[in-house]
């Protein structure tokens, strides 16, 4: 259909292929119709009050469509996603479903009141405000948490929010740390080993926004000299231009690609830079490990570093960060020794691995 339409089908073509995943079988996916294409669409232009519209409007179109199946005798149990499954469950609670909620993030009230304190000292980097979770957003996640039978989350920071913050002090015991995995592709290249008479080679990959600590990374960087360091980042810079242009002739930015050419660019760099302020794992540390690269992380995600692949900071913090990239830059031995465990530490983060994580958890809740 796409390629109908000359110019924008090309557009939409690179959009949609950003999530394109080969490795699925199309005869063993159920989809709900058009409102995740146009979804997608008011998220890329801009129009987030109107994608979330569309969002929820696919949320419950989509229980009609799988609506017969949780009604039927078949034995299965729902397994959804944060935000989109109160539907689908309360239809199967009533049938009697075993339902598992998979938190992708931590609790969004946890969210607003690290945002909110981070907006006091670095507000010139948000584009319009911190715009708090709207309160119904709250409220569907506690009907989310209440349905649940058991709710996953990817690393432990990511299920103390939401102990701490849930409505029912009950969640507290539905809660289960099952780690994510990342793309074998990651698997499939060369990593481009590091010359030890050039610059270390940073990399930021992925929404460049103040939650995932783009500001620390930035006034990290120009610190040092390009000779010493260099800086790319990967993905989407939403900071105000105005903020940004100081730091623009430091680095090099490459705003969209396709999933598979980001394996590539990964290979190509030393370091991944993540001092996140918030995540619900973080899955970018699992790949930039299997791509070879070392790692520069705090502890509000999967705790994926170790010491013989990088390290980890104690809060997001520019002094902190840059500390810890000058032992990169002073210390090249230690910098090949991070790189060269890369690909073993991310062994335990293969497909296979999350697969067998998965059995466990059936066998443990007996769907197995």
């Amino acid at each position: 259909m796409l390629e109908r339409l000359p110019v924008l089908g090309g557009k939409l073509e690179r959009e949609f292929r950003r999530f394109a995943a080969e490795g699925i079988d199309p005869a063993l996916v159920r989809t709900g119709g058009w409102h995740e294409w146009a979804e997608r669409i008011c998220a890329r232009l801009g129009r987030t009050g109107l994608a979330h519209l569309l969002n929820a409007a696919g949320n419950k179109a989509f229980v009609r469509v799988i609506g017969d199946d949780i009604a039927s005798d078949r034995p299965f149990a729902l397994w959804g996603y944060n935000q989109s499954s109160l539907e689908s469950f309360a239809l199967g609670k009533r049938h009697g479903r075993t339902c598992i909620l998979d938190q992708t993030i931590g609790d969004p009230r946890a969210l607003d009141q690290e945002m909110a304190a981070l907006q006091e000292t670095y507000g010139d980097w948000f584009l319009g405000g911190h715009n708090r979770t709207d309160p119904r957003e709250i409220e569907r996640a506690d009907a989310e948490y209440a349905l649940a039978d058991r709710i996953l989350v990817g690393c432990d920071y990511a299920a103390s929010t939401i102990s701490a913050e849930a409505a029912d002090a009950a969640v507290a015991g539905k809660l289960e740390v099952l780690e994510y995995c990342y793309d074998p592709a990651f698997d499939a290249v060369e990593p481009v080993p590091h010359a030890p008479r050039g610059p270390v080679r940073f990399l930021f990959a992925g929404l460049g926004i103040p939650r995932k600590g783009i500001h620390h990374v930035l006034e990290a960087i120009s610190r040092f000299p390009e000779e010493e360091a260099t800086l790319t980042l990967l993905g989407s810079i939403d900071v105000p231009p105005e903020t940004f242009a100081p730091f623009a002739g430091r680095v090099t930015h490459i705003p969209t690609l396709p999933r598979s050419e980001v394996p590539g660019v990964m290979a190509r760099h030393d370091v991944l830079l993540f001092p996140t302020y918030f995540e619900g794992a973080g899955l970018v540390l699992y790949e930039a490990l299997a791509a070879g690269m070392a790692l520069i992380q705090t502890d509000r995600a999967a705790r994926a570093v170790t010491p013989d692949t990088g390290i980890m900071l104690e809060r997001p913090e520019t002094d902190a960060l840059a500390s810890a990239m000058e032992q990169a830059i002073s210390d090249r031995d230690l910098l090949i020794h991070w790189r060269s465990n890369a690909r073993a530490s991310a062994r335990d983060y293969r497909f296979a691995a999350y697969r067998d994580r998965i059995a466990g958890l059936l066998a443990r809740m007996e769907l197995g």
